[in-house]
């Protein structure tokens, strides 16, 4: 991706361009896009691997796990976004300030597209997140794999690892060109959309609080009209 595929500066406003400039102005030289972008996917395709090979023959019942955890996913995925990244929530106002007060002010609906892989920085979680999470997900699995059975927990561990992968591509997807082949896959125009809105300064901290689903704002009534 380069310059040219960003949007032309008349589309971007002067309040989003001047923040533009203070955040690329700031960027550490080291900073290494295509780096930040693969290590977390090698790590969590690392993961699941494991999970995947340890399997010692789950029954149809233990399968249930994983449609299971992706919708409780989506659930923590919602409230996590409303409360944690649109409110200052003592100690975490980091959260806050690197979520509302930096993403939102580089990226507004109209302009939500990414000028470089250097943008990256303001749409990916560090690199260390999921491997963190990966890491918060080993007690819990350990525990419902004593309870329910091994396959049980790795099943878990493995499936909420892939929904923070696909919550980071399709982030990234809908801040890519609107003519970039991943925006033409089926549905991701309309979840792009439905992210642009919430992009809206006016909705942000009340509205399409989902990124990889509309399903929580539909059934908490915060899906924009």
């Amino acid at each position: 991706m380069d310059q040219a595929d960003a949007p032309e500066a008349s589309e971007v406003p002067p309040h989003v361009a001047a923040a533009r400039a203070r955040y690329h102005a700031g960027l550490p030289r080291t900073y290494r896009p295509w780096l930040h972008l693969a290590a977390p996917f090698a790590c969590g395709a690392a993961v699941i691997a494991g999970c995947i090979a340890c399997l010692e023959g789950p029954a149809l019942s233990d399968m249930a796990v994983v449609p299971a955890m992706w919708i409780a996913s989506i659930a923590v995925e919602w409230r996590f976004h409303r409360d944690l990244l649109h409110r200052r929530v003592p100690p975490l106002q980091l959260l806050y300030d690197k979520h509302t007060v930096s993403h939102h002010s580089l990226y507004v609906d109209g302009a939500m597209q990414i000028a470089s892989a250097r943008d990256f920085r303001a749409i990916l979680f560090p690199w260390w997140a999921l491997p963190a999470l990966a890491a918060a997900l080993g007690p819990p699995a350990l525990l419902l794999g004593l309870v329910c059975g091994g396959d049980v927990g790795r099943l878990l561990m493995a499936t909420g690892v892939l929904y923070v992968m696909v919550y980071e591509a399709m982030h990234l997807t809908y801040h890519l060109r609107p003519s970039h082949p991943l925006r033409r896959l089926p549905g991701v125009e309309r979840l792009a959309r439905h992210h642009a809105l919430h992009h809206d300064p006016r909705r942000m901290q009340r509205e399409n609080l989902g990124v990889t689903s509309r399903l929580w704002d539909r059934l908490r009534g915060t899906l924009a009209r």
